[in-house]
């Protein structure tokens, strides 16, 4: 077995070029590092230097011992940091669902921070659809929710705290033919063109459909980023949050019509679930609870 003192030996005297520059650094005499160094020779079955007087060079082997030998006592040093923040309770995992009508730009900055707090813990961050962002809360595919929509009945272990609401804007290509209508739309002149839909991540809720009416029919998008590309050219109509398009009308690349039943602002809300408190978990709920971070959540797409 190579142990680490062995190696930190081999990289000193690699770095100080003889056992007695390394035997003053490493507060030892000369002939035990020499004796570390034969051996170590002996099991392995190779050199590790060249004896050039009192110099040493190393070999090519010698050479890759040192590169390797440097990454695994850097590896060890890890390993019994985070083996230690494990055992005070940070954890080694976070998994955080996102709405998919909010944006992602506030959690940039928190990533980066939280790296820098709690870099053993692995950020999972993920997107959800309509009630599939309460079904991640529920089936504990997530411990944190950023904007689940429409509060819905919860068991005692999930929290949730109000958000701003979303709103809705009917928002299509200038080029569409319904702009050509200058009156508020009805249903039947809306159920003629395809509504661009995006489907619900619930696995164990009913799914829902965000806007289709009876009849229509639909173009399924992935997310929202595709749903406006689709808007803008003409493919389909439908609803769009506000902060997600209200810069593609003010610049013309969208059309905002009126419709007489139009759709109502959604509640959106931060859920987690109720544990005993944890470092990462408590810091991230911290951060996600403030007003700026919040209002980040309702900004363009980047």
């Amino acid at each position: 077995m190579i142990s680490a003192q062995a190696v930190n030996v081999i990289i000193t005297i690699a770095r100080c070029g003889s056992f007695a520059a390394a035997a003053e650094e490493l507060h030892k005499v000369p002939t035990a590092l020499s004796y570390t160094v034969h051996k170590l020779e002996s099991e392995l079955g190779l050199k590790l230097f060249k004896r050039l007087g009192k110099q040493l060079e190393l070999t090519e082997a010698g050479n890759y011992f040192i590169k390797k030998g440097q990454l695994i006592l850097s590896e060890l040093d890890e390993l019994q940091f985070a083996t230690q923040r494990i055992a005070a309770g940070v954890e080694t995992r976070l998994n955080i669902t996102l709405n998919n009508i909010v944006s992602l730009k506030p959690l940039y900055a928190l990533l980066a921070e939280s790296e820098n707090h709690f870099p053993q813990t692995e950020i999972h961050i993920s997107i959800d659809v309509h009630d599939g962002v309460w079904d991640a809360l529920l089936e504990k595919r997530a411990d944190i929710a950023i904007g689940a929509p429409n509060q819905v009945a919860l068991p005692g272990e999930i929290c949730c705290l109000e958000m701003p609401a979303v709103d809705w804007l009917f928002a299509i290509s200038p080029e569409h033919p319904l702009t050509a209508l200058n009156r508020p739309l009805r249903a039947d002149d809306l159920r003629r063109y395809p509504a661009v839909c995006i489907h619900d991540t619930s696995v164990k809720l009913e799914p829902k459909v965000a806007w289709q009416l009876r009849g229509q029919k639909a173009i399924v998008a992935p997310d929202y980023r595709t749903k406006i590309a689709m808007h803008l050219n003409g493919l389909g109509i439908g609803f769009l949050p506000r902060h997600f398009c209200q810069h593609y009308i003010n610049d013309g690349q969208l059309a905002l019509l009126h419709v007489e039943e139009s759709k109502q602002a959604t509640p959106l809300f931060l859920a987690w679930q109720n544990r005993p408190p944890r470092p990462c978990y408590s810091w991230w709920l911290q951060q996600l609870k403030r007003a700026d971070v919040q209002r980040g959540f309702f900004t363009p797409l980047g």
